[in-house]
This record gives C-alpha cells, structure tokens and sequence, in this order.
C-alpha cells in the first residue's frame, strides 16, 4: 500500500535547509537545489508589460521594448550564481524567440534580473508570452 505523507514544512535534522534525497538509482542531492527559486510569465505584448502568475517575483519593470527587470521577493546569495532559461512567442505567430539576460548591466543581481528577448532576425522585440525560469540559492 503507498503511504501518504501530509506536511506544512520540511526541515532537515542535521541542518535545517539541508534535505537530502535519493535521485535515480543510488544518487543523492540536496532537495533545495533541485528547486526552482524564482520563475515568471510576462504578457510583455500589452501596452503596459505585466506579469501573468509568478513565483518569487516582488515586480517587473519595462525598461525599454522587449527588455525587462525581474525583482524579487526574496534575493539570491551571490551576483552571477543563477542558472536560468526562458521561451517566449508571439500569439499567432510561429517566428522564433531568445529569452536571454540583458545586457544593459543588471543581469543576475542578488536583488533583481534584467532580461531581453530576441526573435530570430536578431531584433529585440516585446512578445505574448515571455518566460524565465531560475536556480541558485537564496540569501
């Protein structure tokens, strides 16, 4: 019979940010850092970009078309730690699309992520849908 367990939080014994789980086979990781920590989908086609639904995210400034700034509720450790990746596309419209830091010189922040979006001829563009998706360890 498969067991249920019905918990509020987890906390490790030894430490309390520190869960190990076994992963395929014998393999062992800590479980917050497999953990997504900070994700958001952007209607960034409106008059005004907004966010759609989130996780981690304090607010979204429109910096310039197609160029944003995710600020968090809860910042990252260390500047340049974070892995990501991000898609966005166009409603109606099958043209390809690169969600990729900024280079305006805010990207990967403790406190906030300045991200672009590229369609495939290279230009920087707003979209319907943009993306982005981040792991690290928050402070």
């Amino acid at each position: 019979m498969a067991s249920i367990l019905k918990v509020d939080e987890m906390q490790g014994v030894t430490s309390a940010g520190d869960i190990t789980i076994t992963g395929e086979g014998t393999a062992t990781m800590q479980l917050q850092q497999g953990l997504c920590k900070s994700w958001i989908n952007v209607d960034g086609d409106a008059s005004t970009p907004s966010i759609r639904d989130s996780l981690n995210a304090a607010s979204l400034t429109d910096t310039a078309t197609g160029r944003y700034q995710l600020n968090y509720t809860n910042n990252f450790s260390t500047a340049k730690q974070q892995s990501g990746a991000g898609i966005a596309r166009r409603s109606g419209n099958s043209q390809g699309c690169i969600v990729g830091l900024d280079s305006q010189g805010n990207e990967l922040r403790t406190s906030d992520t300045g991200f672009s979006v590229t369609n495939d001829a290279g230009t920087i563009v707003d979209q319907d849908i943009a993306t982005l998706l981040l792991m690290g360890d928050l402070a």
